[in-house]
């Protein structure tokens, strides 16, 4: 092999691509400072429900209907990374839910169906890891044709991008199975995260909607339900496992894929301190301030002018914009108490507990799947909670997988996760006696499977492509 010199076309190349390459970083590390800047002086705000659109206001006496009742619907044009229109099928249905006290609620969700000219086969509830609780982030919001990418003059900072749109092709991998999916506001009109139980409600009754909506054509009780969810979607998932049996025993959910479900919130947040992920845990807070007064009053007290700015610009910023400004961000120089200090209050320790996971078993097949080296779902607690549900009778398909990351074993398995737990849902979709009851636990790389790699160019590549050229 011939070795270029300095003067040589090859060597030129190199020297471009090493310049462009500082450029990058250094435009990188700008933008970051920038958004970071720009949060910081935000004008303090709480997340509020949406009341410019008066789709999201639940029409008088609603709460009477039985949830799952459609209060309201509109076709939308539906758009792939918040920025190609996809040429599918696709409604918004406000729905009738119940919140976590077991009170009438409302939330939206997004109906996307290929135009396959046949029924649908199943219905997927795709609940998307939110993690937000501003209206401009819920998927209801970015999945409509025109979401901006970034936008100047908000409350938040500048990068309105959703995780919703990161997940498009999972969406999107659903439609070309001829499934329609569900994707809901999870935390209902007033865009909670984090409330317990309420996430479950609100995506059982978004398939219970889809099986309301005439416009899907012949859906019933018998086509198989599927939901999955990762990271705040997984807690979602998880909730709707557990409370599924007494609250919608008439689906047929044939299976639920979890992923890194964070089942010890404690240990979460103080290891998300101070590390690339902390943004997730600026919003986790500033959601648990806005459900409860008690926790509200608590960081009102200990929490200092720069902090209190910098939550009012977590709760009203999407996650990649929370991630940039809050990335290795140690939250006791915002505190006037230690942090773990606070940890043990307790009213801490109240509010958490009350958001556990493992207060009843599911009866429908479960595959959960968790990174060993997650640094906010731990494996010990996946561990636990997996343990929890075997004991107690349910079939859980348990994956505790091997990824390499040097950034963010969360963030890497988010992507790296999910063609095993598609695979496992698109055989659970077709052969609803499969598996059989009992648990199946393994420590692997499910990336390297092939059932894994077999999804990635038909499922995922091809999906994402048909979802924008149209399925016919």
């Amino acid at each position: 092999m011939q070795t270029a010199s300095t003067g040589q076309p090859g060597a030129r190349r190199a020297n471009s691509v090493r310049k462009w390459r500082t450029r990058i970083s250094a435009l990188v590390l700008t933008l970051s400072t920038t958004c970071a800047v720009l949060v910081g002086i935000a004008t303090p705000a709480t997340a509020i429900p949406n009341t410019t659109d008066a789709f999201y206001i639940p029409p008088a006496g609603y709460e009477s209907s039985e949830p799952g009742t459609i209060l309201r619907a509109r076709p939308i044009t539906p758009a792939a990374l918040q920025l190609i229109p996809m040429r599918v099928r696709a409604w918004q249905l406000l729905y009738r839910t119940t919140d976590s006290n077991g009170d009438p609620y409302a939330a939206v969700t997004t109906l996307l169906m290929g135009d396959h000219g046949r029924p649908a086969t199943a219905v997927l509830s795709f609940d998307s890891m939110i993690d937000a609780i501003a209206p401009n982030c819920m998927p209801s919001q970015v999945l409509r044709t025109g979401a901006p990418w970034l936008e100047f003059g908000g409350n938040g900072g500048p990068i309105t991008l959703s995780t919703t749109a990161s997940e498009t092709a999972m969406i999107a991998a659903g439609l070309a199975q001829g499934w329609v999916v569900s994707v809901p506001d999870l935390g209902g009109v007033e865009n909670r995260f984090l409330t317990p139980r309420e996430p479950g409600y609100v995506a059982l009754d978004g398939v219970r909607a889809a099986q309301n909506f005439a416009e899907l054509g012949p859906i019933g009780v018998d086509t198989p339900a599927l939901f999955w969810g990762y990271s705040g979607g997984g807690i979602a998932t998880a909730w709707a496992a557990e409370v599924q049996p007494s609250y919608a025993p008439e689906l047929n959910v044939a299976g639920m894929a979890i992923g890194a479900p964070v089942p010890d919130f404690a240990a979460a947040i103080m290891n998300g301190n101070g590390s690339p992920v902390a943004g997730l845990v600026a919003v986790g807070v500033a959601a648990l301030r806005q459900d409860s007064p008690e926790m509200a009053g608590l960081l009102d007290r200990v929490v200092t002018d720069e902090g209190q700015r910098l939550l009012a610009g977590a709760a009203a910023s999407c996650t990649p914009q929370n991630l940039v400004s809050f990335a290795f961000r140690d939250f006791d120089s915002l505190l006037t108490e230690p942090l773990h200090q606070i940890m043990s209050a307790p009213v801490t320790q109240r509010v958490l507990a009350e958001r556990a996971l493992g207060e009843s078993a599911p009866t429908a097949p479960l595959y959960v799947y968790n990174a060993i080296d997650d640094e906010l779902s731990t494996i010990a607690s996946a561990d636990q909670l997996v343990d929890q549900y075997c004991a107690a009778g349910t079939s859980v398909t348990y994956r505790r997988d091997l990824i390499p990351s040097v950034i963010s074993t969360h963030t890497f398995e988010w992507g790296l996760g999910a063609p095993g737990a598609f695979a496992w849902l698109k055989d659970r979709a077709t052969d609803t006696g499969w598996p059989p009851i009992g648990c199946d636990i393994q420590t692997v790389s499910t990336p390297v499977s092939p059932a894994a790699l077999s999804t990635l160019g038909p499922d995922y590549t091809g999906g994402l492509l048909a979802a924008i050229l149209g399925h016919r």
